[in-house]
């Protein structure tokens, strides 16, 4: 599409040229200035035009992705895999400064901790999340009464112990 695209600014410059050329050749009169000018202002809209299509046509170069994470070979491997993954599962694909905004924040939170890093990212996808974050892994609860006998027990307050249930209006047999 952009070669496309920059065949017809060419062929529209040409045609430009030309015209201005023919203008040249003829008598100028009042009228003709007038109508020179008014012509000279909706080339001037049409450029304009082409311009701000410019900006959809041609993408925004890429620029080099560096961070002290990818020096790792394990991480690399880590981050192509969180890349790919963020494509297959959300169809989100990664340019190259998102790519580097996400690698300085996962250098934030990792702490520049390149197996933090690799947790973060293993965890969020095992999670199916499109982002990454810090995980605070909390530690186990103690081992009370209820973990010797492997049943959860919840104490209700006094109020809620013995009532008799009721059964539900339009149950009744």
């Amino acid at each position: 599409m952009k070669q496309t695209w920059e065949a017809a600014e060419n062929n529209l410059m040409d045609f430009k040229i030309q015209l201005e050329e023919l203008l040249d050749m003829l008598p100028q009169s009042v009228k003709f200035n007038q109508k020179n000018a008014t012509l000279i202002k909706a080339w001037k809209k049409v450029q304009s035009s082409l311009n701000e299509m410019d900006k959809f046509i041609t993408p925004v170069k890429s620029i080099d992705v560096k961070s002290p994470l990818l020096a790792d070979a394990g991480f690399r491997a880590g981050w192509n895999m969180w890349k790919e993954y963020l494509n297959e599962q959300h169809g989100i694909f990664m340019r190259s400064r998102a790519e580097m905004m996400s690698l300085k924040r996962l250098m934030d939170i990792s702490e520049n901790n390149v197996a933090n890093a690799n947790h973060y990212l293993e965890f969020a996808m095992s999670r199916l999340e499109k982002n990454f974050y810090k995980v605070n892994d909390v530690p186990e609860p103690k081992k009370s009464d209820n973990a010797t006998t492997g049943k959860f027990v919840i104490k209700l307050p006094e109020k809620y112990r013995n009532k008799p249930v009721e059964p539900l209006e339009g149950l009744t047999n």
